[in-house]
């Protein structure tokens, strides 16, 4: 393929040359899609993925399958922390976070259910981006929870997620013009004495440092009902998980990990009240999120709940992600600092849904100021 594209006179697409990683639940022509399963072993699909496809006419280069945890749920995978190999990469990305990181590939597929781009950014210390929810062909990507799976993917900086929109058709947004800064929320959410103390206090000197650089920079509350948004993001989750894996199940359910069957429990729970209950709660957020986006034009909040936690059987806690990933806003994670540790801190950045190309922009602004 690289041979091939020598040859050519002229680049075929703004990603002429690139290498990427595909996580492995994403199908491709002749690579195995094992899905981090042995129930998919050896599986080869026989075609790519629509998203693959879509970059590879924009001139990328599939160099290989990136670990992904089991069926992009909560059951770790094999990939180590490339800043430190005793710490988890999360998941459920966490090959493509740590290629990325570790300069395997410049560019790395992801996707989100819950907080599995935005977090694996977060502590592999890479820019990542969920799209908003929708905003990229599925076919071709295993699905877990059809209507929270969303596309993402990760990179080195900002400015390479404006030529990776590109390569689907989207104009990057121009840079905002100089001496125009962004009006930005800092969200601490209900969950804010949940992140590590040495978090809060970085999040809340990116705050400082985007104010003094001329933002805008003001506080918005989330409401007290948000509280039951992470619930009802598993109950979803869970109950659409059976439903995706029905076939696996009934086939091959002794070759589940401890984990997926808990999943599997779990849907099973849920009640179609519970779910019912869970999507209007999604719907009355959405509606109560659409009163921050009169004041700001992104907001601030965090990535994850600190750094990467030790140890390889935990990929972390997906807590400042998952309700997000419900409201189906399109998030950017760009790292900011390091820990107590030494592992990368991030931000996270929160769009209107539908905003994408212009959250990439405004984070090409962030990125250059928190540097």
């Amino acid at each position: 393929r690289a041979d091939i594209l020598d040859k050519r006179a002229r680049p075929v697409g703004p990603l002429h040359g690139i290498p990427l990683a595909v996580k492995d639940i994403i199908s491709t022509k002749v690579m195995p899609t094992t899905c981090g399963s042995p129930i998919y072993r050896d599986h080869v699909v026989g075609r790519d993925a629509a998203c693959v496809a879509q970059l590879v006419k924009a001139g990328a280069i599939v160099i290989g399958k990136s670990v992904t945890t089991e069926f992009a749920g909560g059951h770790a995978g094999k990939t180590h922390n490339p800043h430190n190999l005793r710490h988890t990469p999360a998941g459920s990305s966490s090959g493509s976070a740590a290629a990325v990181a570790d300069f395997m590939a410049p560019v790395g597929y992801g996707t989100q259910t819950a907080g599995s781009v935005i977090r694996p950014g977060a502590f592999n210390g890479v820019v990542a981006y969920k799209g908003t929810y929708g905003w990229a062909d599925m076919t071709g990507v295993k699905t877990y929870a059809k209507s929270l799976d969303t596309l993402g993917f990760f990179a080195r900086e900002a400015n390479d997620l404006a030529l990776i929109r590109a390569a689907y058709g989207h104009a990057p947004a121009d840079p905002p013009a100089r001496g125009v800064a962004p009006r930005i929320g800092l969200v601490r959410t209900p969950w804010w004495d949940e992140a590590d103390p040495y978090n809060r206090k970085n999040i809340e000197e990116a705050a400082r440092t985007l104010r003094a650089a001329g933002a805008r920079v003001r506080e918005w509350v989330a409401p007290d009902s948000w509280t039951g948004l992470v619930p009802a993001q598993n109950r979803i989750m869970t109950k659409e998980a059976t439903q995706s894996y029905a076939k696996e199940r009934d086939r091959f359910s002794h070759l589940f990990s401890p984990t997926m069957k808990q999943v599997m429990l779990d849907g099973d729970a849920v009640s179609r009240r519970q779910y019912a209950d869970a999507k209007k709660r999604k719907r009355t957020a959405v509606a109560q999120l659409a009163d921050a986006w009169d004041k700001f034009d992104l907001l601030l909040t965090p990535a994850a709940k600190g750094e990467a936690p030790s140890g390889l059987g935990n990929t972390g806690d997906p807590l400042f992600n998952r309700f997000w990933t419900l409201l189906g806003t399109p998030c950017i994670a760009l790292p900011f600092n390091s820990g107590p540790f030494g592992l990368p801190l991030s931000v996270q950045l929160v769009g209107r849904h539908g905003s994408d190309d212009q959250l990439v922009a405004w984070a090409r602004w962030i990125e250059d100021r928190l540097a």
